[in-house]
């Protein structure tokens, strides 16, 4: 009931997404013909329902909320925009965000997205110091390198991979950056070189180094050392972090368990901000395969393809890049 519900809300957003595409096509005609001199929209920011202490049961979910304005602070706290039609200043709570889609991206940013959805990741790689120079927002700066360190897990560099996610969480990071983390969703063997490299960081002093290297660990011999490190993490001051090791942990269970276990996984999921639902989801739909509820597995499966929770590069191709990064290198 829980996943339903949760996809009642991304189908809302698909649809409502799908929509703005169409009005912004008329609106687009209307200036090329009308207005040439009028300025260039603002940012388009995409965020989760509010949470509230009683939700309102029944088929409408709670509405994905779209605003186009001006981004003017975005931390690990708070969001704040400037509203394009009311010019007014309004604030939210970060953990809502699940895309922004800025339209002041310059050439070398738009080729950078281009070459990392299409697979390019060693031009992805080299041509981050170019874009970084250039000096995008802060939080595009940190989204942007978390990109480059899932271009370098996906071709087996693990240590470029940590060493970015180790610069990155020197600092606080939004949710968006962190959605994006390569961590290992699913059972997939992980590469020799990329397990001594996680076995190099187990014991590095960022969280969010430790959690990643684990989380590739439960993929090698080296399971029980992944395991170890991911159950210290569960008790981490950071309520992201121990989230997400409390999840990760949810790859060991055993086919009874996932049985058991299910319904309160999938409470434990509609619990987290929405942005950094989908690798956990990803896990669930794993686990419910491998142990036999193929059923439940494909509702999920079908769910994510067709209403993902995070926002991609292109909308049609998303997909492909979304779960890429969930499931295997080579999707």
């Amino acid at each position: 009931m829980i996943l339903f519900r949760m996809f009642r809300t991304c189908l809302l957003f698909w649809v409502n997404f799908k929509l703005m595409l169409m009005r912004f096509s008329l609106v687009h005609l209307c200036v090329l013909s009308f207005c040439p001199l009028l300025p260039s929209s603002a940012s388009t920011i995409w965020l989760a329902p509010q949470k509230t202490s009683s939700e309102i049961q029944g088929w409408y979910a709670p509405s994905i909320q779209t605003l186009k304005g001006d981004v003017v602070e975005y931390t690990q706290e708070v969001i704040v925009v400037v509203d394009s039609r009311t010019r007014k200043e309004q604030r939210f709570a970060s953990s809502r965000v699940i895309w922004i889609e800025s339209d002041d991206l310059t050439g070398a940013e738009k080729e950078f997205r281009q070459a990392f959805e299409m697979g390019n990741d060693s031009e992805v790689l080299g041509n981050l110091p170019e874009v970084l120079n250039q000096r995008p927002p802060v939080w595009r700066q940190q989204w942007l390198t978390m990109v480059a360190a899932v271009s370098a897990w996906r071709t087996n560099r693990g240590q470029i991979a940590l060493e970015l996610i180790g610069q990155l969480d020197r600092r606080p990071l939004p949710l968006l950056s962190l959605a994006w983390v390569p961590l290992a969703w699913t059972n997939e063997a992980t590469a020799d070189p990329m397990i001594s490299e996680a076995l190099d960081r187990i014991s590095d002093p960022s969280e969010l180094v430790r959690l990643t290297a684990s989380s590739w660990l439960l993929g090698s011999p080296k399971r029980k050392t992944g395991v170890d490190e991911l159950q210290q993490l569960t008790k981490s001051k950071r309520p992201e972090i121990a989230g997400l090791a409390e999840i990760l942990l949810w790859r060991i269970a055993t086919p009874d368990q996932v049985a058991s276990s299910k319904n309160t996984w999938e409470q434990s999921i509609a619990s987290l901000p929405m942005v950094i639902q989908t690798g956990p989801l990803v896990l669930l739909m794993d686990k419910l395969r491998a142990s036999g509820d193929e059923v439940s597995a494909r509702h999920l499966q079908w769910a994510l393809e067709v209403t993902p929770l995070l926002k991609q590069l292109d909308w049609m191709e998303g997909v492909k890049t979304l779960l890429s990064i969930c499931f295997a290198k080579d999707f």
